[in-house]
């Protein structure tokens, strides 16, 4: 026997159907948060990717030029691979929870004809509406991170306090951000406003997506709520073309606030440095 042969055995009912995307979502749930952690670039960890950083910060900032030296560089590294593995998980995860959706909804609808008048697969239904909203937040922010991860670190100079070297270096990078670009400046800041512009950018953009998206949900429930009859399935509709478009409405501010600060980022990052990032 192939292996076609046994995934269609394993699949041949709905209750197979659901119990192997059951496994592989609690499979790749566990994965995101696993995996990551065990890509040590470098020498650089999740352990140690605070106190690299911050080092290797000093050293960019004090070489006057725009590239990494060889400490940033690895940890920068580690964050980007960090980030990457996370999103590719985070797609497989959300992949697997629409698939387990699709089947617990076609397995409501027989249950509704079959049985009318009770409420079948609701706590599953609720599950996996959590779990795919844990895996589209997962997705868009892993692809931010792997997009500038760079600007993803910098909150790392600032959470904590400081102290020694790198008090001087926060000190002159707040100084020079009073009138940047106007005034004399470090390289170094060159790339970390456009970085974090960047990074804001693209969190606008993946928002943007998102809220179309929902707002197409929102559409295609509508025209199946005009077009079924069934009492529950019609108020089950409404509920989610109620969510669906209040959703869209919260990601497209999302959207326009991250586009805000992607064309202010010298002032953003002026934020971050005076503690209101």
């Amino acid at each position: 026997m192939n292996s076609f042969d046994s995934l269609s055995r394993l699949t041949s009912t709905p209750r197979r159907q659901i119990g192997v995307l059951a496994v592989v979502t609690a499979a790749l749930l566990a994965a995101f948060f696993v995996v990551p952690n065990s890509l040590a670039h470098q020498g650089v960890d999740t352990g140690n990717l605070r106190a690299a950083f911050r080092s290797g910060m000093v050293g960019y900032w004090e070489s006057g030029s725009q590239d990494f030296p060889r400490q940033l560089e690895a940890a920068v590294a580690f964050w980007f691979r960090f980030h990457l593995v996370k999103a590719g998980v985070s797609a497989l995860l959300l992949a697997a929870t629409v698939a387990l959706g699709v089947v617990l909804r076609r397995q409501w609808r027989r249950a509704a004809v079959d049985r009318p008048g009770r409420v079948l697969l609701v706590p599953p239904a609720l599950l996996v509406t959590l779990l795919g909203a844990f895996a589209l937040v997962g997705l868009v922010a892993n692809v931010q991170g792997a997009t500038a991860p760079f600007a993803s670190l910098l909150p790392l100079l600032t959470n904590g306090g400081a102290d020694g070297e790198l008090t001087t270096t926060l000190a002159q990078i707040r100084q020079q951000l009073t009138d940047y670009p106007a005034g004399p400046h470090a390289p170094a800041l060159t790339v970390m406003v456009s970085d974090l512009a960047l990074y804001h950018a693209v969190l606008a953009a993946m928002a943007a997506l998102v809220a179309v998206a929902l707002a197409a949900i929102a559409v295609v429930q509508w025209r199946q709520h005009r077009a079924t009859s069934d009492g529950r399935s019609r108020r089950a509709m409404k509920l989610g073309i109620t969510a669906s478009v209040l959703l869209s409405g919260v990601v497209l501010v999302v959207a326009f606030a991250n586009t805000t600060t992607a064309t202010h980022s010298a002032e953003a990052l002026a934020g971050l440095f005076n503690g209101g990032w």
